[in-house]
């Protein structure tokens, strides 16, 4: 499992809990949560993001998937400090 401040992610069952109280998560956000987890720390283009979590659009989607995700996970969405974005590069899961 990764942790974010409040937040704990199982990776093998993909579940997201906040200070112990289970989140409810879509298909989509826990499969790209998944692939964040598992790839912490490295920067992910938004191709491979929809690959991997077979996110069957276009790159802004990511980008909505993103922020739902981040809305679920961070302190303050509007100043993401786990989910960031990597300016033309795609995004980064920076873990505690």
């Amino acid at each position: 499992s990764v942790r974010f401040g409040d937040c704990k992610f199982d990776i093998e069952r993909g579940e997201l809990t906040r200070n112990g109280e289970h989140v409810r998560l879509t298909s989509i956000e826990a499969s790209l949560l998944r692939t964040f987890a598992l790839n912490a720390g490295g920067t992910l283009s938004r191709e491979l993001l929809m690959r991997e979590s077979r996110i069957n659009s276009n790159t802004r989607a990511v980008d909505v998937q993103v922020t739902r995700l981040r809305r679920k996970i961070e302190p303050n969405p509007k100043l993401p400090r786990y989910l960031q974005t990597v300016r033309g590069a795609g995004y980064v899961l920076r873990p505690d």
